[in-house]
């Protein structure tokens, strides 16, 4: 009957002793931190890396490619007063590694339940991945921050309540965000962002023969460098663009409530429909116009053309209609209550007015 026993205990007195090789070290912030635990896992070129995180779990996690296999290192962050509770708090946060048909899939766990729950404490998680260039990267993470620097070959954030940052991508872009910012940079594919109460910024994009699809809501969107395909929309907060080029058919650019301010390169091809409820539209091109315009406002708006080549196809009250140069593309401009539209093209020439 006794040997049981002592087994129990020597079971008991080893997990002891491994919660207590954990090193524990007090930042100047008053977090307790973790050593940094590395770990590595067989990827091949262009293969997959899934993230998941549990929802009581937040962090931050940083990815970058340069290494022949899934190179791995991470640090628990234990926000509390006590030493001892910080060793608790470490022993329930987890990454489990695995390859499932030669993706990888990481998992970052905790309890259902955790003690930090509704309290000024905290658990957290550091994670720095590199990858293999050309990767995919899936992540499932609500509460961690995200930054990547590829280049990868596809990169989704299904959900994310934290700041997401990501760069160098040669195919899609899936990310949503909530309430916090979203940055998007070098990208060569087709893009889908999306955010709630937080900015979008979006450099040096080019979805070639597809389109991007940017929703905000109450949030602004900025966008810097961009060509090919464009469908925006977003509400309570401004729009602002430099160096545009546009092509296809259904570039789509709407608003509700907050200015709406873009610079072409270029306008000479596809068509754009701009629509702004309650604020004004500006258009500024800056080299080549070739464009029919069609621009509709509300009572007490004005429509200003200036700087094109233009010849007055329709003049009404609320409407006015011309044609730049050969009129290749076409451009719908539409504004309600306020909202004056006004267009800069690239050299002087014929001014056009209505109000």
């Amino acid at each position: 009957m006794n040997r049981p026993v002592w087994w129990g205990l020597v079971l008991v007195l080893l997990g002891c002793a491994g919660l207590s090789a954990q090193t524990l070290t007090k930042s100047t912030e008053g977090v307790f931190v973790t050593d940094g635990t590395e770990g590595k896992i067989a990827m091949s070129k262009g293969r997959r890396l899934i993230i998941g995180a549990a929802g009581t779990l937040g962090g931050d996690i940083t990815l970058k490619t340069g290494a022949k296999e899934c190179r791995y290192v991470y640090k628990k962050l234990l926000k509390t007063p006590s030493k001892v509770e910080a060793a608790d708090y470490a022993a329930l946060i987890s990454v489990v590694v695995d390859l499932q048909k030669e993706d990888v899939v990481m998992s970052l766990q905790t309890p259902d339940k955790v003690p930090w729950a509704g309290t000024n404490n905290s658990g957290r998680l550091a994670i720095e991945i590199t990858l293999p260039e050309s990767c995919a990267v899936q992540i499932n993470a609500v509460y961690f921050n995200v930054e990547a620097v590829g280049p990868f070959r596809e990169f989704i954030v299904s959900e994310s309540l934290s700041k997401v940052d990501v760069q160098k991508v040669r195919g899609d872009v899936d990310v949503r965000v909530s309430n916090r910012p979203l940055s998007i940079k070098d990208v060569r594919g087709t893009l889908f962002a999306t955010n709630k109460y937080g900015r979008i910024r979006l450099e040096n994009i080019d979805t070639g023969e597809g389109l991007g699809t940017i929703r905000n809501e109450h949030g602004e969107v900025s966008i810097d460098a961009y060509r090919g395909g464009l469908d925006l929309r977003t509400s309570y907060d401004n729009i602002v663009g430099q160096h545009l080029f546009l092509s296809g058919s259904k570039n789509r650019v709407k608003n509700v409530s907050g200015l709406v301010t873009l610079e072409f390169d270029s306008l000479t091809t596809g068509k754009l429909r701009m629509s702004n409820t309650y604020s004004p539209i500006s258009l500024n091109i800056a080299n080549a116009v070739s464009a029919k315009f069609i621009c509709k406002i509300g009572d007490g708006s004005r429509v200003t053309a200036e700087n094109m080549e233009m010849t007055p196809d329709l003049v009404y009250e609320s409407r006015l209609e011309f044609i730049a140069g050969g009129g290749e593309a076409e451009v719908r401009l539409t504004t309600d209550g306020s909202g004056d539209i006004t267009i800069i093209g690239p050299n002087k020439g014929a001014v056009a007015g209505g109000k």
